[in-house]
């Protein structure tokens, strides 16, 4: 991403996605997700914790990836979408 669509895509983030906070299905699995960690966690010795935190900021990297990813390819797509209604 080059530094105007990383600034898009921050703002993106920022300014639009607030509401995704006030989906009850996202609320629900937030907290799904959460009461499992933990439950899991409980259930390992510290070393295996830590293994777990590991594994899991990787996913949400690689998650992140992802989406940024996603948006790229949206935004690719309405620029080829926007060349097609010009003509």
């Amino acid at each position: 991403m080059n530094d105007l669509t990383r600034c898009l895509y921050e703002f993106l983030l920022e300014r639009r996605m607030g509401s995704l906070w006030e989906n009850a299905d996202y609320r629900a699995c937030i907290s799904a997700v959460v009461s499992q960690e933990e439950q899991l966690k409980s259930s390992l010795g510290r070393d295996q914790q830590d293994q777990l935190d590991h594994l899991l900021d990787y996913i949400q990297e690689q998650g992140c990836i992802e989406r940024e990813h996603q948006f790229q390819a949206a935004l690719d797509l309405l620029k080829e979408l926007n060349a097609l209604v010009r003509v």
